[in-house]
């Protein structure tokens, strides 16, 4: 890529081209009521990588799409690269377009980071013939068209492992995470997640270097499944250029591949512009793109509406577990908690045996006897911290789930797989509210074991799958 672009070139480069459809669902965002106003100064601040997100676009449209769980962390400011407003975040670049709306950078283009050696991993690259069958925006019924052109290119099941390419695209952003307040039908969807990842531009891929790895390469990311905990994530993407501009971090492997991108150790913040290079990177100002910023003194407000509005007339909880359902809200978990709503639900204390610290029960269903859906918490923890209690309601909110989600557990392997989600998504909450080393100072044996599975968690998705199945095989059995 020469650094002498124009600039409509740039901008075809690094912006997402919007099909009509995914414009109608910008739209449709834009004219839905925000989730919470963001003034200029406002600083949504994540301690976990030292940085916030203060451009109120950017951070309604992360409030709007996943928010962690699809974007990773901040690990940047908010800074002018190429003519344009950009923020780093752990697997993606979200820019505001010359128009105002926020779109993902289409990172795994050639000149960006359309490598496929990285850090001793061999990814997929881009097959042309696959790109060139993708359905086109001037074409009729574009929108069914692509989403079954996903489906058919995005298997369940390769090599006999289940990869869940299909359905990790499907879920990314849920309706709940677009549309907080209803509204929305559920063909939007598809579209939604088209959004963040586009087509894909590989066949999965089995890593040469590491059979238990297999890749699918798409326009914004690539997927990753780990046979060792039968889990599928997307790769930290953003990082990984990151670690080209500033030099940091950056794996031999890639350094080789990328020494002619004009990206290349470009930041140097004491230089003009914070550019290492004068000219490299028209339009740009980096000087203090990466540098750490410091905590508010008050924290802002999480942005999701507290559970002391429409959510205490549609949930059935305990009065003494309101407060974890807010800090379940505030956390982002607005797929478990619409998904108790759809059931209605009934969170209470209860007496559970030893060692149960929460538990998900549905009882019933069919014509002449409705489901009942229960998640009981163990009454011992009535005094326990709420954030604690938050991340085992997202627990057995994920069984109900997968549930709901017909993902019947038929053998061992199955009860396994479904427990390593919910513990997934539990080490996920326990780490958005409490920090990634969790609790610093736990105050009883819940915040221990949950500071204890996120640790595992985070060392090694592959070794929490295989504790989980030393602990519930004869459970499952």
């Amino acid at each position: 890529m020469s650094p002498s672009w124009s600039r409509a070139a740039r901008r075809r480069r690094f912006a997402l081209l919007v099909a009509p459809v995914l414009a109608l669902l910008l739209l449709s965002a834009a004219l839905a009521p925000p989730i919470a106003a963001q003034s200029p100064t406002a600083l949504l601040y994540f301690s976990e990588t030292g940085f916030g997100i203060d451009e109120p676009r950017i951070a309604d449209y992360f409030e709007r799409r996943g928010r962690v769980k699809t974007f990773g962390y901040p690990t940047s400011r908010t800074f002018r690269l190429l003519g344009l407003p950009t923020q780093f975040f752990q697997r993606g670049i979200l820019q505001v377009g010359a128009d105002g709306a926020v779109r993902s950078v289409n990172l795994l283009d050639e000149g960006l980071l359309a490598y496929t050696r990285v850090n001793g991993s061999t990814f997929p690259a881009a097959d042309e013939r696959l790109a060139a069958a993708a359905p086109t925006p001037s074409q009729p019924s574009y929108a069914a068209s692509v989403v079954e052109f996903v489906r058919q290119n995005a298997p369940e099941t390769f090599n006999g492992e289940p990869v869940r390419f299909f359905s990790t695209f499907n879920t990314t952003v849920s309706l709940a995470d677009a549309f907080p307040r209803g509204g929305a039908s559920a063909g939007l969807l598809p579209l939604l997640n088209l959004e963040i990842w586009g087509v894909p531009t590989s066949p999965p891929v089995q890593d040469p270097t590491n059979s238990s790895f297999i890749y699918q390469r798409f326009q914004r990311g690539i997927m990753h499944y780990d046979a060792g905990c039968r889990c599928t994530q997307g790769l930290l993407l953003a990082d990984y250029f990151k670690a080209i501009i500033t030099g940091e971090n950056l794996p031999p492997d890639l350094a080789e591949q990328a020494r002619s991108s004009p990206f290349l150790r470009i930041y140097s913040a004491d230089r003009p512009n914070g550019l290492s290079r004068a000219g490299a990177l028209p339009d740009s100002d980096l000087r203090e793109a990466f540098v750490r910023q410091p905590a508010p003194t008050v924290a802002a407000a999480p942005t999701a509406p507290t559970a002391s509005g429409p959510l205490r007339s549609r949930l059935r909880v305990d009065q003494g577990l309101w407060a974890a359902i807010d800090a379940l809200e505030a956390a982002g978990s607005l797929s478990a908690l619409n998904a108790m709503i759809r059931t209605g639900t009934e969170i209470r204390f209860g007496e559970l045996p030893p060692g149960h610290h929460a538990r998900y029960f549905r009882e019933g269903g069919g014509t002449r006897r409705p489901a009942v859906f229960v998640i009981t918490v163990d009454q011992r923890w009535r005094g326990a911290d709420a954030k604690a209690l938050a991340a085992i309601i997202a627990h057995e909110g994920k069984h109900l789930e997968d549930d709901l989600a017909g993902a019947e557990p038929t053998d061992v392997q199955g009860c396994i797989d479904f427990e390593i989600r919910a513990f997934t998504e539990q080490s996920l909450v326990w780490q958005t509210l409490a920090g990634p080393n969790g609790k610093l100072t736990p105050t009883d044996r819940l915040d221990q074991e949950l500071n204890d599975w996120l640790a595992v968690y985070r060392r090694s998705p592959s070794e929490m799958a295989e504790r989980i199945r030393t602990l519930y095989r004869e459970l499952c059995a």
